[in-house]
């Protein structure tokens, strides 16, 4: 049970890109392709959109844990506490708080990182094989 646990957010996110590659090749329209050569590089086409988006989604995440976002966050959340009725109960009283509170909160961004790789090592598979014929 701990193994699927571990890897339920690899399956999620294949799942989410192989989605995706249908959707692209059904808006390709590859049963009507011409050749190999153009069967190649539909393949590819749809392999490496899926993989730039779950991959872009893990390194966003990346950078978000790197605290990249932190003063834009912040920022946000003191907007809002404008508009709050009660001012004196605010979540965060400085941005030192909210630095610390948010150093726990680390999200796992590796099974989109690595699913995003492997659709783009598959996009370049057949992106090699487009170029064979």
């Amino acid at each position: 049970m701990n193994f699927f646990k571990k890897a339920l957010p690899y399956i999620i996110s294949a799942v989410v890109g192989i989605i995706i590659f249908i959707v692209i090749i059904c808006v390709q329209t590859i049963w009507n392709a011409d050749g190999t050569q153009e069967v190649m590089g539909l393949l590819s086409d749809a392999f490496f959109v899926p993989g730039v988006l779950l991959a872009g989604a893990g390194l966003i995440i990346f950078a978000s844990n790197g605290g990249a976002f932190d003063m834009l966050a912040f920022a946000v959340i003191r907007f809002f506490d404008l508009f709050r009725r009660d001012v004196k109960n605010k979540k965060y009283k400085d941005f030192y708080e909210y630095r610390e509170a948010k150093k726990g909160n680390k999200r796992n961004m590796a099974f989109m990182l690595l699913t995003g790789l492997v659709f783009i090592a598959l996009a370049g598979i057949f992106l090699i094989v487009y170029y064979q014929y």
